[in-house]
């Protein structure tokens, strides 16, 4: 099958519906499936959403947290890191400290499941945040995504991203992006 299959179009269009209703984001955002990893998912994300003169805070509580570093390095993206201890969540009162001090920070980029540390960062509570301050929120939900509750109706996500393994239990190698 390819894309100029009818069937497998269809397929996809389904599947998207599905991943789109796992976070109630039928009424505001776009599946965009991907061939590759989540980590490739993570890349296509933020280079695509992430303007080349933008800047990214990102919470750094995390060996996940640091790949989003890594990546942002790579696409030539400014980035602000946050130190969390490893066994700390994310602050809430942090970020707001670190978009107040730097105006020119456009995005944030959120683990929101750092597995490496064990720690389940309060997206509850940053994404309404980094909204009222008017900035972008990008959500690595690999860890999270279809196990812990994310309802894009409620919180004024950017993106949500994950993929197919993990908490879905599919087979390896689609990405997606679920962008407003």
């Amino acid at each position: 099958w390819g894309s100029w299959d009818g069937a497998f179009n269809t397929m996809t269009a389904s599947l998207c519906r599905q991943l789109l209703g796992i976070v109630h984001g039928e009424a505001s955002h776009v599946c965009v499936p991907l061939q590759g990893s989540g980590s490739f998912a993570v890349e296509a994300a933020l280079g695509t959403l992430v303007p080349r003169q933008g800047k990214v805070l990102v919470p750094n509580n995390g060996a996940y947290c640091a790949r989003i570093l890594r990546i942002l390095s790579y696409l030539g993206r400014a980035a602000v890191e946050l130190p969390v201890a490893e066994h700390e969540p994310v602050s809430p009162v942090a970020i707001e400290a670190a978009l107040a001090a730097d105006p020119a920070i456009t995005h944030v980029a959120l683990v929101h499941c750092e597995t490496s540390a064990g720690i389940l960062n309060p997206l509850a509570e940053i994404a309404p945040l980094v909204a009222r301050l008017g900035r972008g929120l990008i959500v690595d939900a690999m860890s999270s995504f279809a196990a812990i509750d994310i309802d894009l109706r409620n919180l004024p996500i950017t993106a949500v991203i994950a993929a197919s393994g993990k908490c879905l239990e599919g087979v390896p190698g689609m990405g997606f992006v679920i962008a407003r």
